[in-house]
């Protein structure tokens, strides 16, 4: 084999073909005339072969379909007759000038026949011993002037010749082969002559030549094989041939020795001989590298441009402009924009795209169109279209139209978006915008002091009913008179009252069924045929409803009810009627609150004037007994008094003190109750004893206060002498002694009755009297702070006025009630209960202890007083002697603690709390650190509430409170010294 340059072998050395590019002949073999019109038919470019007179001797099937002639109107003719339109002026010099283009190639602009057609022709002679045949490639082009122009290069020798002579027969003349060889010589793409029996090449061009030389591997560039596939590429074409017997044509990857990559569009034809059996198979290739990546790049376009349109916010389109909007291409996004597939818009049968826009916007639409295509303007406009769902949709349309080069409209071409969700946007919006305003206006006037709730009721329900297109609308709410209120809508703008319901009325109304709801309720499938409010027909249907109640503190304040709207109600409608009726309900709260303010400020001044009047009074009470205390305690200086004078004056002085220290403990109790600091210390109560106590107590306040005549009895509900409850003795105690201390004050003819039974569960307590009786408008009064001061006839009558305010609030601390019943100058009856609460029976009552009934003998016992006032320790010093007690004094607590460290004999402490130096609950505890086991009291004048905790806290053992009565003393020194 003959090697090639670089020692590169050929694809036909190395496939065993013969290297040359003409197969060696035989002596007298001869190409037939069919042969070389058949090669050069299937040539796939328009070529042509002349004579030296330029008459057709061959041309490429390509060539009549550019000129429209068949292949026996063209054969023999000239080619300026039948292929180039050239003028006759011109003819001459263009055929002297062919007739010395050896070795080169002009090129011409010529008009084809028949078609009108410009186009480029390439003129080229066959060189050396076959010079004079010309060969015409055309390649046509639209526009276009005839020109001629000579290629500046010559063309080189393509073939080599071998040096047999092969010869071919054109009918009756022989014409030697190298014409042929010259032809296949001149093709710019690779082709070979392969002989179908051996497959070996006969002829291969030096364009095929080269290829070969630069290829490295070959492959299949088919996506699906065709069944004639042979799997080798390079006898891929003849193989086909041969097994097809017809014309093939595949794609073959060729990747080159500089690592360039190229595909070729390969063709193959079989060639019959003189008996019509196949002979020969020619097979040419095409780079179509270019095209692939053109077509790929293109396709590419085209999936991205459907894409694009496909995912467009709407419908690209192309349309006539006619009354009709005729569409010539519509985007896929018709399909999601209306409904319809593109092809049932365009094309034959087609939907008008005029019918599907709302009948009301047809003429505006096509008006404004015109208008902007009259000025050559671009266009954009807003308008309904139905859906083939039969949904209307708001959409915009922008476009321009095309036109000719002359100024000829052509078509419209635009955008058509869907834009409702931008005008359901736009509409809430404005809406929304409406209700601010509305609510805005609403709190102005609140705010202003303007707003009155039967106005403010119209105001909302007129905004409501148009919001939710409703017929009905009722604004219901609480009325300070426990009662309901019914607002009405009315057209007139009627500012009434409104209808004012009791609850049990309200309940059993159409209303009913909501009261007590915390939460909206929608009902729009409902059926209710009655009457309603305000409406003046007898009945009517509701079909439709919406309630929304505005809740404050998990209670409903207010409630609208709206019915009979023209759609549906949604949730939001409930966002919406929710914002009007809290304002409703904020507005009813506020001018309640400025109703209660008022009240209040009433209250106030009327509190502050009773307060005046209780200074005055208390003034009056406090100096009364201070004048009889220090008048007499002065008149007892007197050593010329007789000793039932000094028994008088020392009884005077007694009850003056027992009155200023009643006074001062109601204000101290009262004090304690606005503070909230007022503590209540449940313990075993045995109630018939307790009042075995009192009746002792108030007979001799009767003797005292002169009035032994007015009767006191006592009802015991439960005769059993142990009958005990829960509760705070103490505390009964106190209300029973206000509640008869009233009584006696007023009531000085008749009887005073105090008692208890069991009622309902619970123990009734009743204190009644024959005195002068409460009128009917002071009742409520008498409860509240300084009530008994209002009225001046009585001013006779002591006392602060705190009683029964203190009596009630703590009834109501022990979990009871307490009212009255009263007439004028018939008496009064208190009543009160407590929760029955039973303990078991005891072995009896405890027979009430009396005044001077206590007796000590404190002989050999040392008591500590512990006290920095001078007459405090003398009193309790003076009390202790009495008793033959050893007392012994310390003026601060730090000298306290000295003495009980120092001093073993000390039997008890009687501790002050409010001492210099260290206080006594600081002194307590120093003391128990060292000697535990010694009894302390504390003794304060501090009487609020917490005082007996902390002072246990400290250690103490025990609590008395100033002023310390002789006999209190005396029980609780009893409990640590016997």
């Amino acid at each position: 084999m003959k090697k090639t340059d670089k020692g590169k072998v050929s694809a036909s050395e190395r496939e065993g073909r013969a290297s040359l590019s003409v197969m060696p002949a035989e002596p007298d073999r001869e190409f037939s005339h069919e042969f070389v019109a058949a090669l050069i038919s299937g040539y796939p470019e328009a070529i042509a072969i002349s004579d030296r007179n330029f008459n057709v001797l061959f041309h490429s099937k390509k060539v009549s379909e550019i000129i429209s002639e068949s292949e026996i109107q063209l054969i023999g003719r000239s080619v300026f007759e039948t292929l180039l339109k050239v003028p006759d002026s011109d003819l001459p010099a263009l055929k002297e000038k062919l007739n010395d283009i050896a070795g080169c190639e002009i090129s011409i602009r010529s008009e084809l026949p028949d078609n009108n057609t410009d186009a480029e022709v390439l003129i080229s002679t066959l060189e050396g011993r076959y010079s004079g045949y010309y060969t015409f490639k055309i390649r046509p082009h639209q526009t276009g002037q005839s020109a001629y122009s000579t290629s500046p290069e010559s063309r080189s020798e393509k073939a080599e010749v071998s040096s047999g002579e092969v010869s071919m027969a054109i009918g009756q003349k022989k014409i030697d082969s190298g014409v042929l060889f010259n032809i296949i010589e001149a093709l710019t793409h690779p082709f070979y002559l392969i002989d179908i029996s051996s497959g070996k090449i006969v002829i291969s061009n030096s364009a095929a030549r080269d290829f070969e030389l630069s290829v490295k591997s070959s492959g299949c560039n088919m996506r699906h094989k065709p069944s004639f596939c042979a799997g080798d590429a390079s006898d891929c074409i003849h193989a086909a041939v041969r097994s097809a017997g017809s014309p093939v044509r595949v794609e073959h990857t060729y990747e080159k020795l500089n690592g360039e990559k190229v595909i070729h569009e390969v063709f193959g034809y079989p060639m019959p001989d003189d008996k019509g059996k196949p002979w020969l198979v020619i097979q040419y290739s095409i780079d179509i590298t270019e095209r692939i990546k053109n077509e790929a790049a293109l396709n590419e376009y085209r999936v991205i441009t459907e894409n694009l349109l496909k995912n467009i916010p709407g419908m690209a389109f192309r349309c006539l402009n006619d009354r009709h909007w005729t569409m010539e291409y519509v985007s896929p996004g018709c399909k999601r924009l209306l409904g319809y597939r593109a092809e049932e818009l365009t094309g034959s049968g087609q939907i008008e795209f005029n019918s599907l826009i709302l009948p009301d916007d047809r003429e505006r639409v096509w008006e404004e169109i015109q208008t902007a295509l009259k000025h050559h303007n671009f266009y954009r406009i807003e308008y309904h279209v139905v859906a083939r769902n039969g949904r209307v949709k708001w959409v915009q349309e922008s476009g321009q139209a095309i036109y000719s080069n002359t100024g000829e409209l052509i078509c419209i071409e635009g955008l058509i978006s869907d834009i409702s969700s931008q005008k359901i946007s736009e509409a809430k919006l404005q809406r929304e915008l409406a209700i601010n305003q509305t609510i805005a206006a609403a709190g102005l006037d609140l705010l202003r002091g303007h707003a009155r709730l039967p106005r403010l009721a119209q105001m909302i329900q007129s905004h409501l009913l148009k919001f939710t297109g409703s017929k009905l609308s009722y604004v219901i709410t609480h009325d300070k008179s426990e009662k309901f209120r019914i607002y009405c809508y009315s057209e007139e703008g009627d500012d009434s009252e409104g209808l004012l319901v009791a609850p049990e009325r309200l309940k059993e109304s159409f209303f009913g069924q909501f009261i007590g709801l915390t939460g909206p309720e929608i009902r729009n499938e409902m059926s209710y045929k009655g009457a309603l409010p305000c409406i003046t027909r007898q009945t009517i249907d509701v079909y439709r409803l919406l309630f929304v109640p505005a809740v404050i503190d998990e209670n409903s304040d207010a409630m609208i009810v709206l019915a009979n709207s023209d759609s549906p109600y949604s949730h939001e409608s409930i966002v919406v009627v929710q914002r009007f009726i809290n304002l409703f309900a904020l507005a009813s709260f506020r001018i309640q609150a400025e109703d209660a303010l008022r009240e209040a400020k009433l209250k106030a001044e009327e509190s502050d004037r009773l307060k005046s009047l209780f200074l005055s009074n208390m003034s009056h009470d406090l100096r009364t007994p201070m004048n009889a205390i220090v008048g007499f305690a002065e008149m007892l200086q007197d050593a010329e008094l007789g000793r039932d004078e000094k028994e008088r004056f020392l009884d005077a002085i007694i009850k003056s003190g027992d009155s200023l220290l009643h006074l001062v403990n109601d204000i101290i109790d009262i004090s304690k109750i606005e503070a909230r600091q007022i503590q209540l210390v449940y313990s075993e109560c045995e109630v018939n004893a307790l009042l075995d106590e009192i009746e002792l107590t108030f007979r001799q306040e009767l003797d005292r206060l002169g009035k032994s005549h007015v009767m006191l009895y006592i009802q015991k509900g439960i005769p059993d002498s142990g009958f005990r409850i829960f509760t705070d003795a103490i505390r009964v105690k106190q209300i029973l002694s206000n509640l008869i201390g009233n009584a006696i004050k007023f009531t000085d003819e008749g009887f005073i009755e105090t008692g208890y039974r069991i009622d309902s569960g619970k123990l009734l307590f009743y204190v009644r009297d024959s005195g002068i009786g409460i009128p009917k408008e002071h009742q409520k009064l008498v409860f509240e702070r300084f009530g008994q001061v209002k009225e001046t006839a009585f001013r006779n009558i002591s006392g602060t006025g705190l009683g029964l305010t203190i009596s009630k609030n703590l009834v109501e601390l022990l979990g009871g009630k307490i009212w009255l019943d009263s007439f004028p100058n018939e008496g009064s009856t208190f009543w009160f209960t407590l929760p029955l609460k039973k303990m078991q029976s005891g072995s009896g009552p405890q027979s009430a202890k009396s005044s001077g009934s206590l007796r000590l003998d404190l002989s050999d016992k040392c008591i500590l007083v512990v006290e920095d006032v001078d007459t405090n320790y003398f009193y309790i010093s003076s009390l202790l002697e009495k008793m033959n007690a050893r007392v012994i004094r310390a003026a601060n607590g730090r000298r306290a603690v000295e003495m009980c460290k120092a001093d073993s004999s000390i039997n008890l402490v009687l501790m002050d709390i409010e001492l210099p130096v260290l206080n006594g609950y600081e002194a307590t505890r120093e003391i128990k650190k060292h000697r535990p086991g010694l009894p302390v009291i504390a003794q304060t004048a501090f009487a609020m509430a917490g005082e007996r905790e902390r002072s246990e806290e400290a250690g103490c053992d025990e609590y008395l409170a100033k002023p310390i009565r002789k006999d209190d003393l005396i029980e609780t020194i009893t409990k640590f010294i016997s």
